[in-house]
């Protein structure tokens, strides 16, 4: 797919992105398509071309994958409960946030922090098979 925006494009709506879903878990207020582009002042039918044509995302879809991310981090890096990495992270139900964290990452977000946990403390690190055309630390899978 051939565009004329460029990876400083994608920056700025990644920035942007990040700074208004930050605003909404401060605020504990659900992401909204018709807000974002008022933030950004745009109308939602440019938003939504913009969007797609840098990302092929719909402007939902790219938004949730940002929360996700986040939540992924949260996971990651602090002991907050998974509940409690729900809310933070702007899922209002713990059950939609289990459910969206396993079709995105395919396991359930516990599991997840748990296999990323013996990760860490094993530390022992193999090329993922089948991604030879990559430098082997740039994709690396736990053992």
């Amino acid at each position: 797919m051939t565009t004329i925006f460029s990876r400083r494009d994608r920056r700025r709506l990644d920035r942007a992105a990040d700074h208004y879903l930050l605003a909404c878990y401060r605020n504990r207020t659900a992401a909204r398509v018709t807000e974002f582009a008022a933030v950004l002042e745009l109308t939602q039918p440019y938003l939504s071309r913009f969007v797609a044509a840098i990302t092929g995302l719909s402007v939902r879809d790219y938004l949730r994958r940002r929360q996700l991310a986040y939540a992924e981090y949260l996971l990651r890096a602090t002991p907050l409960l998974v509940d409690e990495v729900a809310i933070a992270s702007g899922f209002g139900d713990p059950s939609t946030f289990y459910r969206c964290f396993k079709a995105a990452y395919g396991s359930t977000p516990s599991v997840y922090r748990r296999e990323v946990m013996k990760c860490d403390l094993a530390k022992t690190f193999t090329p993922v098979a089948g991604l030879a055309s990559m430098r082997s630390d740039e994709v690396m899978k736990c053992q």
